[in-house]
Parts: structure tokens; sequence; C-alpha cells
């Protein structure tokens, strides 16, 4: 009878072992299912927002985000997010007027140089053609809203509205 016990004791924990190492592979499949049932997203003053039109280039694209308004009075300004890519095709330097409201007019230009070294630090300057947008000159990573990074393939910028 103590042999009995013994077995199914050991049993009872080399089961429980196994079930306390598969349980969290099954409920995560299961809580990653919940949350994206409910909508969630990420806000768009970490995203960039949603895409609002892509620019085809000569071997590259430009992807121009909607505008991310000003939430709260002690917030980041408001933006709009450009991503240039595949950041490997880009010439080394750029100068683009774009716009960025939809209207057909060109709100800024966008300059910046592509150094060869992935890991140097980019700066890139931002001349308004319109009110809608705040000036840049030579701006790395000043805030959320007014920013250059590379990111993987591309190249990210945050332009500062008004």
């Amino acid at each position: 009878m103590k042999r009995l016990l013994a077995v199914l004791g050991y049993g009872a924990a080399v089961l429980t072992i196994a079930v306390a190492v598969v349980a969290p592979l099954f409920w995560f499949g299961v809580f990653s299912r919940a949350a994206a049932a409910t909508s969630l997203r990420i806000d768009p003053k970490y995203s960039g927002g949603e895409p609002a039109r892509a620019l085809a280039r000569d071997g590259y694209q430009i992807v121009v985000y909607k505008p991310v308004p000003k939430r709260t009075p002690f917030s980041q300004a408001a933006f709009v997010q450009i991503v240039w890519t595949p950041a490997s095709k880009l010439p080394v330097a750029i100068s683009e007027p774009l716009d960025l409201d939809g209207d057909g007019r060109p709100d800024c230009v966008v300059s910046f140089q592509i150094p060869r070294d992935p890991q140097a630090k980019l700066h890139v300057t931002v001349e308004p053609l319109t009110a809608l947008v705040l000036p840049m000159h030579q701006v790395s990573r000043e805030s959320f809203s007014a920013l250059i990074a590379r990111v993987n393939d591309t190249i990210v910028v945050r332009v500062p509205l008004r």
C-alpha cells in the first residue's frame, strides 16, 4: 500500500509539472485571441497613426500618414508621420516637397542625408511651405512629434504641426 501511494504521489507530481509547462502555452493563445477580439489598438502617438496615402518614387516609396492630433494641453504637438521605404534603395540625399493634408499643394520640403553607416545619427530639416507645418532644422530626436529614425529598412520622419 505504501508503494502504491508513493507511485501515485510521484505520478501526480509529474502530471502537475507537465500541466504547469503546457498550460501557459494554451492560455497565451486564448488571451491573445480575446485581446484581438476587443479591437484594442496601439495609440497613434506611438504607432504614428494610419497611412493616408503612398507616393511611388523611382525605386522607393513614401507613405504619408494621417495627422495625429494633440490630445491634451500638456501633450506633445500634433504631427504627421512620413515613412520612406526601403532605406537601402534611397538616394544619398533626399529633398522632397510633400503634401501632408491631401489638398494637392505641398505643405513642406523634407530634406535629409543618409550616411553609409546604418548606425550613424540622422538629421532632418523641414521647411514649411504653408502655415500647417512647424519648421525643423537639423533635428534628430527632439521629441515624439519631431524626429527622424531608421527602423529596420525604413526611414521614419515625424513632422510637427501647428
